[in-house]
């Protein structure tokens, strides 16, 4: 039987592709590595690695062997937290992947309260686009995901959701941020910051724009949160998302909020999902009920 020890090194190994950078990161010897690795080889006969000048490489079973090292290192920490709840321990890891607009205003807020509440838990946290997620929801790369529309799937559960409002956001000197309100076809004829169309906030922007006959054509085009806040700040164009994503930055005066005209949009849509098939520990449970509880906080503070 493969030792969960040995495969925890074999892992390390894989990603580090050196005995001695994997050591540094076990806080052990590399001999020790070396022992478990060669008890791996003589369990399974076959070799996994192959020391050369340039490092550590994997030969064919080594890489099938770390294909599944992972998932089954995981596995094996999901049945430990399981008998921690037997046992009424708090403990445990969560492994979320989420939309990088709901990290500031929802996500962070509500880890750092669930951190005093639970401080022997810990967290894996992940950006992702939805679809993305919804493939590491169903390998057991994350426990659970929160992100803006999330595809519908059978297997993929809405533990809970929650609709926001998309604004137009810029810098305070732009010729629009005076604006009560605005309207797409406004916002079309200036230079737009929008994420590519994976993503469901720019698929329901096109929609929007499509029914209305309006076409938007983004001057900058970037999946990355803090680049587009990063353009908005430096006056470079106009943001279209809901401003939970940049509310640090609209409370200091940074930046401008403005709602869109009524029915210009469809809501943004949060979800907050989990893999149907997978039972779910302690800390799962609990970070769940939590970032639920936030959901719907926020969705009553906007509404």
């Amino acid at each position: 039987m493969i030792s969960g020890r040995a495969l925890r090194y074999f892992d390390t190994v894989a990603q580090c592709h050196s005995l001695r950078q994997a050591a540094a990161q076990l806080h052990i010897a590399p001999t020790a590595i070396s022992r478990q690795i060669d008890l791996l080889e003589h369990q399974l006969g076959a070799p996994l690695i192959e020391r050369g000048p340039n490092g550590i490489s994997l030969t064919a079973a080594g890489e099938l062997l770390a294909a599944q090292a992972q998932r089954t290192l995981r596995d094996l920490e999901r049945v430990q937290e399981h008998i921690a709840d037997l046992k009424g321990l708090r403990t445990g890891r969560v492994s979320l992947q989420v939309a990088e607009g709901v990290v500031a205003g929802l996500l962070a807020p509500a880890l750092a309260n669930m951190g005093l509440r639970y401080p022997h838990l810990r967290f894996d946290i992940g950006t992702a686009s939805a679809s993305h997620m919804v493939e590491a929801l169903r390998r057991g790369d994350a426990d659970i995901g929160l992100s803006f529309f999330m595809p519908r799937h059978d297997d993929i559960v809405p533990f809970s959701s929650a609709d926001l409002h998309h604004h137009a956001v810029m810098a305070p000197a732009h010729p629009l941020a005076d604006a009560n309100e605005l309207s797409l076809a406004i916002l079309a004829e200036h230079r737009l910051i929008l994420p590519d169309e994976s993503y469901g906030v720019r698929q329901a922007l096109e929609r929007a724009a499509h029914h209305q006959g309006v076409a938007l054509a983004p001057t900058f085009r970037t999946a990355s949160l803090e680049t587009q806040k990063a353009l908005a700040l430096n006056g470079a164009g106009v943001l279209i998302l809901p401003p939970m994503a940049v509310a640090r930055e609209c409370q200091s005066g940074e930046l401008v909020s403005i709602p869109l005209s009524p029915l210009e949009l469809e809501p943004a849509r949060i979800d907050l999902c989990v893999y149907r098939h997978r039972q779910r520990s302690f800390a799962t449970e609990a970070c769940l009920s939590l970032l639920a509880s936030a959901l719907q906080t926020m969705t009553e503070a906007s509404s």
